[in-house]
């Protein structure tokens, strides 16, 4: 390995000292937020390869070189663990315990050992994936013990080590692959807006590592350009969205303005028609006789409607005037049982209103529900104008934002002319790597 000073193994292990060196007097706090005693980050460092089950056989584990080397650089022993020497419940638990501690700075495993099941994100500052798992699922499962809820950093690295020309490239291939198939199976479910939240970020991601491994700067350009061209069909499809909820927008306030316009033209019409019965000027009819006191009028009036309900009257009936409007009695039966209901409308403008007497209610509160109601006219003016005024003002807003052009249209068509052309490269360069070794052979 000393003869190699820029394979990935080396690379890593440098790597991942000098965060150990940076983060060193990092200080961290308890759920009741006193500061931990140890200060340090912590470290992940994920290999599926290279374990220590396959030194006997090998000759060689990874994970020992990697312990050794960051032994021989000034890493205490007791900061580096294994994960795979911590098989039972009780033993991980103590190890995560000492790794929010600080007392543990390395963890060294396996997408099987240490992709799920681990609560030991609290100080982790990098996670390294030394080589590449078979499945996009993998690869998420690692770095979800570091992108996680209860991590105190602002911020975290990610850091992935491919060999130019080797199977690494192949590996990240492979998941590209994967994760695209699974984003374009996943883009049928309707209720799915954003790609982005699934796998097709994910498989951006692969794609320029794919290509950093195989050292062609072909590809990391067109892996760059498919990356930008997606983030930019993003913003072009959130554009059209706003587009959509916009002109929706438009609508409903054009139909709140008719509204509001139409009823205020209604209470205008009410409010022409009302007869003042304030004071001594009170006046109802209720089943052809006029009565002056109020009292009175209330007793004959729940009368009339308790007398309606014991009857189980359906349908709509006249029952009294007052203020110059109507006041009826509108009941049903509803379902197969006794569930009778009625209401007590005031007969308005092109609108009934409910006033609610409840058999239960008084005379006097009988009335008083009814004057109540013929005095709110004014106020209910109010609101609508207020109203009115209020989508007046939203449907400005709204028709300034409307017909917007995409502000990046110019820039996706340029990224994307370019990366037709750096495909058509690649195409011929693939056409003449098969002609040349068709005449090899």
């Amino acid at each position: 390995m000393d003869d190699e000073p820029d394979n990935k193994l080396n690379l890593l292990v440098r790597n991942a000292h000098r965060i150990w060196k940076e983060t060193s007097q990092n200080e961290y706090v308890r759920p009741d937020g006193k500061p931990y005693d140890l200060p340090g980050a912590a470290q992940m460092i994920f290999s599926d390869l290279g374990t220590i089950n396959v030194e006997k056989s090998r000759g060689f584990s990874a994970y020992r070189w990697i312990r050794d080397e960051l032994i021989r650089m000034g890493v205490p022993a007791s900061e580096i663990a294994f994960m795979q020497d911590f098989k039972k419940t009780e033993a991980k638990q103590r190890l995560f315990g000492d790794v929010r501690a600080g007392k543990v700075r390395f963890l060294i495993g396996s997408s099987e050992t240490m992709g799920t099941g681990v609560n030991a994100q609290l100080r982790l500052k990098a996670l390294h994936h030394l080589d590449v798992p078979w499945l996009p699922s993998q690869i998420e499962q690692r770095e979800g013990r570091i992108v996680r809820q209860g991590n105190q950093h602002d911020e975290v690295e990610i850091y992935a080590y491919a060999t130019q020309g080797s199977l690494d490239a192949t590996m990240w291939q492979n998941n590209e692959r994967k994760a695209r198939f699974i984003a374009a199976a996943l883009s049928g479910d309707t209720s799915i807006r954003r790609l982005e939240d699934l796998n097709e970020g994910q498989a951006n991601q692969f794609a320029m590592a794919k290509a950093i491994a195989s050292g062609d700067e072909r590809l990391m350009q067109k892996a760059g350009l498919e990356a930008d061209i997606a983030r930019l069909e993003r913003l072009r499809a959130a554009h059209d969205d706003d587009l959509f909820a916009v002109r929706r927008q438009i609508r409903d306030a054009e139909r709140e303005i008719e509204t509001a316009s139409r009823r205020l033209g209604e209470i205008a019409v009410d409010i022409e028609r009302l007869v003042p019965t304030s004071g001594d000027a009170f006046a109802i009819n209720v089943k052809g006789e006029t009565y002056r006191e109020r009292k009175e009028a209330g007793r004959a009036l729940m009368k009339e409607i308790l007398t309606l309900v014991q009857l189980r009257h359906e349908g709509e009936i006249h029952i009294a005037s007052i203020g110059g409007f109507d006041l009826v009695y509108d009941a049903q039966t509803l379902g197969r049982g006794d569930n009778y209901h009625y209401q007590t409308l005031l007969q308005r403008t092109r609108a009934d209103y409910e006033i609610e007497l409840p058999v239960t209610v008084t005379p006097l509160g009988a009335i008083a529900r009814l004057e109540h109601a013929l005095d709110g006219f004014g106020e209910e003016r109010e609101r609508y104008r207020q109203r009115l005024e209020e989508y007046k003002r939203r449907l400005i807003s709204y028709q300034s934002r409307q017909g917007g052009a995409f502000a990046f249209a110019h820039e996706l068509a340029e990224k994307r002319q370019a990366l037709r052309e750096v495909e058509e490269a690649l195409g011929k360069s693939a056409r003449g790597d098969v002609e040349t070794n068709e005449l090899a052979a």
